[in-house]
């Protein structure tokens, strides 16, 4: 059971990424706020993770070609093709769907394999937040006064990618465990009103075969190299990452400017604990505290395994994080660390991820 697991910090100096709208609580209807959350006393500004995910699939389409599963509407609900053989966002984010038509009574449910946390603000709002008093004014008559909250601001936010669980699918009837319809949950009868179920068996059923793709009763595998190419691209999108609202006023770069990778045979992700903190206004990274953490850990941190640091020089400069002392730190717990720019720590961690796929 192997767990890529990530922490990312990304830097928002002037920023509105995900809105919350117009507040309706309040007697001004002009007022457009930012999300926000409540800890301690204090209000954060985040991202939902929802949000984040979005960005995180719209980059593997634009930067890796990856065929996104199209989006069908029936009444209230929405959902994909939930055809994880053909569409690798399927596979990696997950999906429900259910099949009720002609006989057929089935729901196919596939448990993301990528989990994430919301970005949330490392410096709350008194720290971060400021609200722009503006004017619209392009109309005849007498402008329009409106107010737009955005913040300066650092968002951190952690993932787990399960490498086992990447294209692999189980077919036991059971909540969570059926991932895929097959021909032995169609009717014996084929008629107009399953016609079109039917064909989307057969459609998988082919692919399968033209893939590769190991079955038995109980789960069907795909070959080491697909599986390898999802996983890796899955976090090489990370140092492209592009989206977010309000970019045509404030125009932020979301790319991470500082990560943390490390692969746990486990479902623990070490870094969503306070490692990166506020303190008295200044965002604090607290290596002895990772440091213990990893070395409680070390049972289940893979032999040869690597903490990957990788990190933008002008961003830790400006926090005053001292890198190398960080390492050394870090290397006190008996950890490998590897340190250098976000793009050459995410290529050197995506090495371990396709070894580990043989």
């Amino acid at each position: 059971m192997r767990f890529a697991t990530g922490l990312v910090l990304i830097d928002a100096p002037h920023s509105a990424l995900n809105m919350l709208g117009i507040d309706e609580s309040l007697a001004d209807r002009n007022v457009t706020r930012v999300k926000t959350f409540r800890r301690g006393g204090r209000r954060y500004p985040y991202v939902s993770p929802q949000a984040w995910r979005y960005w995180w699939r719209s980059t593997l389409k634009e930067h890796f070609d990856w065929g996104l599963s199209p989006l069908y509407r029936e009444q209230k609900q929405v959902f994909t093709a939930a055809n994880p053989l053909k569409y690798p966002d399927d596979d990696v984010f997950g999906y429900m769907r259910a099949f009720k038509k002609g006989g057929v009574n089935v729901t196919v449910t596939r448990v993301s394999p990528l989990k994430n946390t919301p970005l949330i603000s490392v410096l709350p709002d008194r720290n971060s937040m400021t609200v722009d008093e503006g004017y619209a004014s392009r109309h005849e008559g007498d402008p329009v006064p409106y107010s737009q909250e955005f913040y300066s601001t650092i968002f951190k936010g952690a993932f787990s990618l399960d490498l086992d669980a990447i294209g692999r699918f189980t077919i036991i009837s059971k909540a969570g465990f059926k991932n895929l319809l097959t021909r032995d949950d169609l009717p014996k009868k084929r008629n107009k009103n399953n016609e079109e179920v039917f064909r989307e068996v057969e459609e998988i059923e082919k692919l399968a075969e033209e893939l590769g793709v190991k079955r038995d009763e109980r789960e069907w595998l795909m070959p080491p190299e697909i599986r390898k190419k999802r996983a890796s691209e899955a976090i090489k999108a990370l140092r492209f990452l592009t989206g977010g609202a309000k970019q045509t006023q404030y125009h932020t770069d979301i790319t991470p400017k500082f990560v943390l990778l490390l692969n746990v045979d486990a479902g623990i992700n070490p870094f969503i604990s306070d490692i990166v903190f506020e303190e008295n206004g200044e965002v604090r990274f607290d290596a002895g505290a990772l440091a213990k953490r990893l070395g409680d850990l070390k049972e289940v941190i893979p032999e040869g395994a690597k903490l990957y640091i990788g990190y933008d020089a002008g961003f830790v400069r400006s926090l005053g994080w001292n890198i190398e002392e960080i390492m050394e730190t870090i290397r006190a717990s008996g950890v490998e660390v590897f340190a250098g720019t976000v793009g050459e720590a995410v290529e050197e961690f995506t090495k371990e991820i396709e070894a580990y796929y043989g």
